[in-house]
């Protein structure tokens, strides 16, 4: 019976051992699990700021094409207007009674004299 009783206490006290263990293994595992959980978070919200920031800098880009496209629109018009070509780009400002500006992409432009419908000046000119 001693013996019995020994062996028995022997195996229950190699079961605590090993559910000590296990314990400690548990507890361990569960702070890894907190450590990776918070990596988790501070990835997302990382991941979080670096989609803002990337949309960010996509907004700055489309606004800086859309002002270099306004920007060349304009220098066209400029060359079309002082080429002398007006290809319909330039309209005649409405109200203007004697229509010597013309309006560009809301700038007023004035229009060139023609020197042929200049009259002959006699005090002027060469000796």
């Amino acid at each position: 019976m001693d013996r019995t009783v020994k062996d028995l206490q022997l195996t229950i006290e190699k079961r605590e051992k090993a559910n000590s263990q296990l314990q400690d293994d548990i507890s361990r595992s569960r702070d890894k699990v907190e450590k990776l959980l918070k990596t988790i978070d501070e990835l997302q919200s990382s991941e979080s700021s670096e989609k803002l920031a990337a949309r960010r800098a996509e907004r700055a880009l489309n606004e800086e094409r859309e002002g270099r496209l306004r920007a060349e629109r304009e220098l066209e018009a400029w060359k079309n207007v002082r080429g002398g070509s007006s290809m319909g780009s330039v309209r005649r400002v409405s109200g203007r009674g004697s229509g010597s500006m013309a309006e560009e992409n809301g700038i007023e432009i004035p229009k060139r004299k023609s020197s042929i419908s200049r009259q002959m000046s006699l005090s002027k000119g060469f000796l």
